[in-house]
């Protein structure tokens, strides 16, 4: 027995280094809140001229109360910042019940009762609506074909009679005739074989 030949041998392509990717994993930034600072000369209700400063500035007690009054209004245009809890996560029971298949070792979880009646529930509940509209569409066509057929039939016959021509022979009678041309062609008469 002769050897087999073997088919000659092709050389592989070079291998060649795939890059990686050029951007790196993206990364969340949280919020910075930065207090804007609110000066008395960019309050235009707060702005005054200097002879009113001049006069306050003899006034001790009135000057105390414009501070108060401005902080209690600069106060009440910032927001302060809320305080955000760091995000934990929280190990919750599992709500999955399992149920042993019989003549086997697993075990297959299962979803609570009020979770398969609702699932149930909802499901019947749409097959049973869905297939009440198609049977209630359906007959609701049928009734609407048997009022509006006779009455294109008709529409159809005055404006062929209006135009001055035959009005056109119906599905059935086309098929008659047909029938008719067909059998008259098919005859044998007697005497010929």
């Amino acid at each position: 027995m002769d050897p087999i030949p073997l088919p000659p041998t092709i050389p592989l392509a070079p291998k060649f280094k795939i890059p990686g990717p050029a951007l790196g994993m993206p990364e969340p930034l949280m919020p910075k809140w930065e207090l804007i600072p609110v000066y008395k000369e960019d309050v235009p209700a707060l702005a005054e001229t200097k002879e009113t400063e001049e006069k306050k500035e003899n006034e001790d007690e009135s000057e105390e109360l414009d501070r108060a009054r401005l902080l209690d209004e600069v106060g009440a245009m910032t927001t302060p910042m809320p305080s955000i809890p760091p995000w934990e996560p929280q190990q919750t029971e599992s709500i999955m019940e399992t149920v042993e298949v019989p003549f086997t070792n697993f075990e297959v979880p299962v979803p609570p009762k009020e979770i398969l009646v609702t699932a149930v529930t909802t499901a019947g509940t749409a097959a049973v609506v869905s297939v009440g509209a198609t049977m209630a569409a359906g007959k609701a066509f049928e009734q609407v074909t048997k009022v509006a057929k006779p009455a294109i039939k008709f529409l159809l016959k005055k404006l062929a009679s209006i135009r001055g021509k035959e009005p056109a022979p119906t599905w059935g009678r086309e098929r008659l005739k047909e029938s008719r041309r067909n059998k008259q062609g098919k005859k044998v008469r007697k005497g010929e074989y």
